[in-house]
Order: C-alpha cells, then structure tokens, then sequence
C-alpha cells in the first residue's frame, strides 16, 4: 500500500495513470456495498492491502474505485484483474463463511462489482475522457445486487464467480470487437466477442429488487435469471413495467419471486456460434420478442449478452469489410482473405485439399466472343465452384477469386477427388452454352497458333495435405503453379493432384 495515491481526476492521478497505461493499460475494480457491513469492509480493505497492483484508490460514500496496472512481464491487464478479483471474492466469502459461523445463522452481503479497463487515448480524446468512460463502464458493468451467504443455495461460491467471470470476459470487450472485426476481413466472427455483462438475479429475487435495478439504472434494459450461474430467464424492463402499470400491477407482482414473470424460453446461444448464424436465429423470434438481448454462455455458464443492435452493426461491419476485399465481378473473397484462410488452415493443423480451377484457352474465347461474354464465363465458373461445393463440400469450404479466370477453392481432403470430378463434368456440359450455337472445333494459344481443341476447357491443380509435415502459406501457390503448368500442357479438362504428405510426394493426373 505505500505510494497509493488518494483523490479522483486530479492532476497527481492523471499524472500516476499516464505513467502505467503504456506498460499495456490499466484497469479499474468498482465495489458498492448496498448495505454497510463492517466485517465486510475489513475484508475489503485487508484485500487492498494485499494487491500489488494496486496504485490508485478513491471512495466516494459507498462507492469504491481501485485502479490496476501491470508490469512489464505481467500477464494481459485483464487477465491481472480477474485474479485480483478471485482474491476479492474469496475474501469476501471468507467474511460471510465466518460470520455465520459465530451468529450460527445464516448471512447475507449484497455487492456490486464491475471492472474494466483503459489504454492510452487515440488522437483527439483527452485522458481525462478515457479515464472517466473507463470508470462509468466499470458502474455499468457491475454485477448487480451479488449475495454472498443467502442466495448461495441459488447462486453457490461458483456461481457468484461466474457472474464476476462474465463480466470480467466481456468488459474489455469495445476495443477488443473493433479488433476482432477488422482482423478477421470479413470472415466469421463468433458471438462471443460481442458478449458485454448483463445484470443477474437469481430465480428467488423479488419483482421488487428488478424493479429498484431498472429505476435507478437508466442504461439498464433487463436482467438475466439464474439458477447456479446458469441462465434460465430473461425480464426485459418495458415488459416489467407494462405488468406493473396495470390497475393491479403492483400489489399482484411486487413481492413475487422474479421467476414468476420472467420470459423461460429466452434466446441462449454458446459463444462458439458464429454471428450470422445467432443474428439469423434471432430474427426468427416471435414479434414480442424480437429486440430482447441475445444470452450467451460459455460451459452452460452465462457469459454475458449481445443487444439486437450490437449484432446489426456487427454483420454491417462484416459484410462491408467483406465487400471492400471482395473481387467485384464476382464478390468472392479476394487475395488478402485467401492468404488468411490459408494461415488459419495451416495453423489448425487438421488435413484439408486446395483445388485451384483456371480456365485454359480464356484469352482465344475474349477475343473471339468479347470481354462482356468472357466476365460472364468467368461468373459462371465461380458460380459452379459455389453450387458444387454447396452440393458435395463441408460446411467449412472457401472459394477465393484469386483474379482473371483463376479461382481457389478449400475443402476436406476426404471430399476433394470427388468434387473436381463433378467439376470437370458439369463444366464440361455447361460450356458449349457459351459459344452461342457455334460449333468450335478449333482455338488458338496465347501465341495465335491453332489447336485443335474443342473450345475453352478446365485445368484443376489439387493439393492433398496431411497436417503433418510443416508447410508455409506461401509454398500452396508455388505448387500450384507448377500443377497448372503440367495440367496445360495436357488435352481436354483435366485434374493433376499433388499429396503434401511425410508418406509419400507426387503427383497423379485425373481426367474426366
């Protein structure tokens, strides 16, 4: 504790923060006992007096504020601050455990805690004014109305921690969204990044306590039910309060437990679940409750939850990043997310297969047929990737347009053979459509010199890797290219396999 300074926005604390944050940000723990207790308060202060971490602290009435920071070979600051809170709850328990023990009956402390976390401002805002916003997310953020004592037959020590852990997973979670968003280029994003902390009662609480929430948190738009951490209702505050406004609102649901009212069947969704699949699941709700929050759990446990609006703006932000990487004549993914998806393939470590499809004789079919009808071939080409893929792929293919008429497509390794083979048939079939009712029996090369060749046809480069044997992003596209070259050089629509394997390296050609 010594070297702690005391006060709150003055010039020695502004000071004391800016000296920290750049050491990877600072954070700040919010405690607010609803009801004195000084046995619980010792504990507090025994806590503080324990936390290395500690640096600042300020109290205001009931209102306690003790910010954090880390130091250079620390974990991350949010990891710096759960630990502090465990310490903190398992002091508080510890109080409450005591306590009942020498009155033998039992007792109840109920407490808010909420915490979040701060870094050096961008240009143009103020520390002050990210001192301040870290400061109201941590009230707002608070776990409302945690019994320790009581309601642990409903909540449990676990369960008490849980509702800590949510918050703790979720409150960085402004900076850490933008971040996930833009690094991910459009691709899938799971929903748990958009998980913020809710309030919490358990099933027992009164109509009374959700009431007093909502009056005296303006920003509060309902609360989840739990039962042991786990959430099995959900009480939206216009709901409440349409209940409460009738002629016999009151004296019908104030003291009833919160159980009672509470929507059951609420939409629970685990984080792993990617948005677009919850923002499709949550538009499929009934009318009165469509704008209700989206729950979200981590194990079964509750993990915080995501607005209706949050999930919009999240699919909004997706699909324009997708659209600005995206080749615009086909709007398949371009280069930047190809070469992601392909890291993230090899970081897995699991089998997969890259089919590259180009198109041999394309520079003949533009020149004799025009540029409009070769954008529409090579439409048609990524369409057909797309319909077989959907038809005889995985749930988790990709297909890039690479440029021109070269496209990338990634899939199972156990699926690949049998996807180019429907490849080569259905191009083959759907091909002389182009040619307008013309009968080709000839082309050129890209030199002018004649080939006898029945019109445009389709060389696949198919790579077949292991997981195993170590592999770079960058060696996929060199393969590739060779493939290609020996696919050329052969007659007709063809596809020459690779296998990238510690049990054997070669390659084997596959015709229609």
């Amino acid at each position: 504790m010594n070297g702690v300074g005391v006060g709150l926005f003055n010039r020695d604390m502004l000071r004391s923060i800016k000296e920290r944050w750049h050491e990877g940000g600072i954070g700040v723990i919010y405690v607010r006992f609803r009801l004195g207790n000084a046995a619980a308060e010792n504990a507090l202060q025994m806590w503080e007096s324990e936390e290395k971490a500690l640096f600042w602290r300020q109290r205001l009435e009931w209102d306690y504020f003790f910010l954090i920071d880390r130091k250079q070979k620390d974990e991350p600051i949010i990891k710096v601050i759960e630990k502090s809170l465990e310490r903190l709850y398992g002091k508080l328990r510890k109080v409450v455990s005591n306590t009942e023990k020498e009155h033998g009956a039992e007792h109840e402390v109920e407490v808010n805690i909420g915490m979040s976390t701060a870094f050096p401002p961008a240009t143009g805002r103020s520390s002050e004014a990210v001192v301040y916003r870290m400061l109201l997310d941590a009230m707002e953020h608070s776990a409302y109305n945690v019994s320790l004592g009581r309601e642990r037959k409903d909540a449990g020590a676990a369960g008490v921690l849980s509702q800590a852990g949510y918050g703790l997973s979720a409150v960085a979670s402004e900076t850490v969204i933008q971040q996930d968003l833009t690094g991910n280029h459009g691709r899938s994003v799971r929903i748990g990044t958009l998980a913020v902390p809710f309030p919490v009662f358990p099933a027992r609480a009164r109509v009374s306590e959700v009431a007093y929430l909502f009056d005296t948190n303006a920003k509060a738009q309902g609360a989840v039910i739990v039962d042991q951490g786990r959430p099995i209702g959900i009480l939206m505050k216009e709901k409440l309060h349409q209940m409460l406004a009738g002629q016999f609102g009151l004296p019908l649901y104030w003291n009833r437990p919160v159980e009672r009212i509470m929507n059951n069947q609420p939409l629970i969704v685990d984080e792993q679940l990617s948005v677009e699949h919850v923002s499709q699941l949550a538009m499929a709700r009934e009318f009165s409750q469509l704008y209700d929050v989206v729950l979200i759990t981590k194990d079964g446990q509750m993990a915080g939850a995501a607005s209706i609006r949050s999930i919009l703006e999240c699919m909004t932000t997706l699909r324009t990043e997708a659209a600005r990487t995206a080749n615009p004549l086909t709007g398949l993914p371009g280069n930047e997310e190809i070469q992601l998806e392909l890291s993230r393939r090899i970081g897995e470590k699991e089998p997969f297969a890259v089919i590259y499809a180009d198109l041999d004789y394309f520079k003949w079919y533009n020149d004799c047929f025009g540029f409009g009808m070769g954008d529409n071939l090579i439409r048609y080409l990524g369409e057909l990737l797309r319909r077989e893929l959907d038809l005889l792929g995985g749930s988790d293919d990709f297909i890039g347009h690479i440029g021109g008429d070269d496209f990338i497509a990634v899939t199972k390794s156990s699926l690949a053979e049998g996807l180019c083979e429907a490849l080569i048939k259905r191009f083959d079939q759907g091909i002389k459509a182009f040619y307008g009712g013309v009968e080709v029996t000839s082309v050129e090369d890209r030199h002018g010199n004649p080939v006898e060749q029945e019109g445009v046809t389709l060389s696949l480069s198919l790579m077949m890797w292991d997981g195993r044997v170590p592999l770079a992003t960058e060696e996929i596209p060199r393969r590739a290219a060779m493939l290609k070259k020996q696919a050329k050089a052969l007659k007709g629509s063809i596809c020459v396999m690779d296998h990238i394997s510690g049990m054997h390296h070669g390659e084997e050609r596959n015709r229609n």
